[in-house]
């Protein structure tokens, strides 16, 4: 068991939050049940009242044969007591460990921010993950997208899915790691795609303290009517591994 707490104590985002980066969120090669809660909290008060929480949960079972788990967050800006901004996102995956260097992998997303102008996107796919390196990864799969805006425009398409990850150690202690996701439309490659880049550094100070930096920018060629093409964030988030303060 596993409790996990980290405070962003630091965020900067344009038009929406740093992308969500599964692939650094996996614990491969981990056997056993895992849990783990993350809470953030700002507050400021003065001129302008302002206020921010961001809660995570997250389940993992491994076993020597079989990967699964379930994360969920949800987040709220306000100032003066108004709403700017909110999200809600909801991650499933099964990883079926076919060999040392292929998996095969099936998952499910649901998520919701109005203030990107994006009511709610929920997918499902599969596909198959190849290790490159001890730290570079590749994924391709199929994926079913249903998306709705604010204001009622709904689209439903298939997509190929892809995806790049690798991590290098740049200096002790010290790795930077980068994410590439591209997105077709399986009937309109040219006119219609989803590409994202994340771009983080961890620092990791000791075996319990990480600080993670990220960028992330996301580009939908061909979004729904009221909604923008390109969205940015930058965050820093300073991370603590409560699990070995019971470890007897």
């Amino acid at each position: 068991m596993m409790c996990f707490i980290a405070s962003n104590f630091f965020s900067l985002a344009l038009k929406a939050q740093a992308i969500v980066n599964i692939e650094e969120m996996r614990r491969d090669g981990e056997v056993g049940f895992f849990s783990s809660a993350a809470l953030n909290i700002d507050g400021a008060r003065g001129n302008r009242d302002r206020d921010f929480y961001s809660v995570q949960l997250r389940l993992d079972l491994n076993s020597e044969q079989n990967e699964s788990f379930i994360i969920f967050q949800d987040s709220k800006r306000q100032s003066n007591n108004k709403i700017i901004d909110k999200s809600r996102f909801l991650h499933a995956r099964y990883i079926w460990l076919g060999g040392d260097k292929v998996s095969w992998e099936f998952f499910t997303q649901f998520s919701e921010n109005p203030f990107r102008n994006y009511k709610e996107r929920a997918i499902l796919g599969g596909g198959l993950r190849l290790k490159l390196s001890d730290n570079g990864r590749l994924g391709l799969g199929v994926i079913h997208e249903k998306e709705e805006d604010i204001v009622g425009n709904k689209s439903s398409t298939e997509r190929l899915s892809s995806y790049f990850h690798n991590r290098i150690n740049v200096a002790e202690n010290v790795d930077f790691n980068t994410t590439i996701y591209f997105q077709p439309n399986i009937d309109s490659f040219e006119n219609d795609y989803k590409a994202s880049m994340i771009l983080g550094l961890n620092f990791n100070v000791n075996t319990n303290l990480i600080i993670t930096m990220q960028y992330s920018i996301f580009h939908d060629s061909s979004p729904l009517v009221s909604a923008e093409k390109s969205d940015e964030g930058l965050s820093t988030k300073f991370s603590y591994d409560l699990s070995n303060l019971w470890k007897g």
